[in-house]
């Protein structure tokens, strides 16, 4: 499978974000968009997922698609759990056949289990970005998107967020965002400027 990104341009109240942006994203690549914070990289994230259409240029398949839709785990940089729920629940929410031991096994794997029944909003910062990752990955996706994952992380939570990305992706496409390029060794850099 291919996803081709071909000559997008958006722009926003007159200001050109992104101007002919090209990029094939194949299986079993990572990606990892990176630039300063304005530069167009959430932006080209949506219009992969088709969550945002281009004001120029398009989004194309190559191969062969059993479906006419594609789904994606995502990582939103704004957050997209709901407030006063818990942890496992928001995670059953994108996946309602996911058993509730194996949200909560995912889960304790960068939560404590006495946190896991909280409500999502006396959770830190960094446990609720955790949250959000553990949700990408239980949605059975054709391609993950991450955008700004390791923000709020520090250096231990990101070591391991990185292993459970590369052991947990399986061959699927991987687009990140981030402001810095670090740990990305995996991934190919592409600078936005």
């Amino acid at each position: 499978m291919t996803i081709i990104l071909e000559d997008i341009t958006k722009e926003y109240n007159g200001k050109i974000v992104i101007e002919h942006f090209n990029l094939n994203i194949e299986d079993n690549r990572c990606y990892a968009l990176v630039g300063p914070e304005g530069c167009g990289k959430t932006t080209i994230l949506k219009v992969f997922m088709g969550l945002v259409k281009p004001d120029g240029g398009g989004v194309h398949r190559m191969g062969d698609y059993k479906y006419p839709t594609l789904h994606s785990g995502y990582v939103s940089q704004e957050g997209q759990l709901v407030p006063r729920k818990n942890a496992i629940w928001n995670v059953r929410k994108v996946y309602r056949r996911a058993s509730k031991g194996r949200v909560i096994e995912e889960l304790e794997k960068f939560i404590p289990a006495e946190k896991l029944k909280l409500p999502v909003s006396e959770l830190t910062d960094a446990e609720r970005k955790l949250v959000e990752i553990v949700r990408s990955f239980v949605i059975p996706a054709d391609f993950l998107v991450m955008d700004e994952p390791f923000m709020y992380l520090d250096e231990e939570q990101c070591g391991k967020v990185l292993d459970y990305i590369k052991e947990n992706r399986g061959s699927r496409p991987l687009l990140i965002a981030s402001r810095s390029e670090d740990h990305f060794d995996f991934a190919r850099v592409i600078h936005m400027a």
